[in-house]
């Protein structure tokens, strides 16, 4: 009963977070409950867009961050891909313990509390979409299939505050873009037919169509073209 109760305030705390300095604090004070140190959050939309500012909070030294961002490409990233095509919590474990990625680069790139200890991945989704995700880390952490529901539970809780409170402040339209119209418009910018990009993502060039479309709404545009222009001007996509 205790950590529902718990988890009530934390949720009460969070909407009424009345900053980003606030809020995060209210979730990193929460997962310290459960030995977690160490945490990072992601907006999945930048990191597909290719936009390498896709962290929205990290504690991690900023010599570790400076160091990903030069030796890895953060859509490309096994932690990344698999949390975009997960909506379960995953070990970081499950994957630096498999043989197929023993000895590669981004596995030294992990915060030193998760070298020694455990780390978390929480994909956050909102409908059928990845819209964000969080990195967690702690020497003993509780890993529990309990825990792993209440932290997503706050995640989500987390993300829509965040975005709240960015949007109220002014931000770009980035924040609006679905995973699905980011990837599909970025790929349209490098030069990719509706038919190539369907067959990258696994949709129909239909559907390619149907998220670029909807992104050119949402941005105030009339062609791709325009689009293309006003994404890459205000930094929604990098090519």
């Amino acid at each position: 009963m205790e950590k529902y109760a718990q988890l009530g305030e934390t949720l009460a705390r969070i909407t009424a977070a009345w900053s980003l300095a606030s809020l995060w604090a209210t979730v990193k004070d929460y997962t310290g409950r459960f030995g977690y140190t160490h945490m990072v959050v992601v907006d999945a939309a930048r990191i597909v867009a290719g936009i390498r500012d896709a962290v929205l909070y990290s504690d991690a030294p900023p010599d570790l961050l400076q160091a990903i961002d030069r030796e890895l490409v953060y859509e490309d990233h096994p932690l990344v891909r698999h949390a975009l095509n997960s909506q379960s919590p995953f070990l970081i474990s499950d994957l630096t313990n498999s043989p197929m990625h023993q000895g590669e680069r981004w596995t030294e790139l992990l915060a030193d509390v998760v070298k020694s200890g455990e780390g978390l991945v929480i994909p956050i989704w909102r409908s059928e979409e990845p819209l964000a995700g969080f990195n967690l880390g702690g020497q003993k952490p509780d890993t529990s299939g309990l825990t792993r529901a209440l932290l997503q539970v706050v995640g989500h809780a987390a993300i829509e505050r965040a975005l709240e409170l960015r949007q109220g402040k002014g931000a770009s339209a980035g924040l609006t873009l679905t995973v699905r119209e980011t990837q599909c418009l970025r790929y349209v910018a490098i030069g990719h037919s509706d038919a190539e990009i369907g067959k990258m993502l696994g949709i129909s060039p239909r559907t390619v169509r149907f998220h670029v479309d909807s992104a050119k709404t949402k941005l105030g545009v009339s062609t791709r073209v325009q689009a293309i222009a006003k994404a890459l001007r205000e930094r929604i996509i990098a090519v």
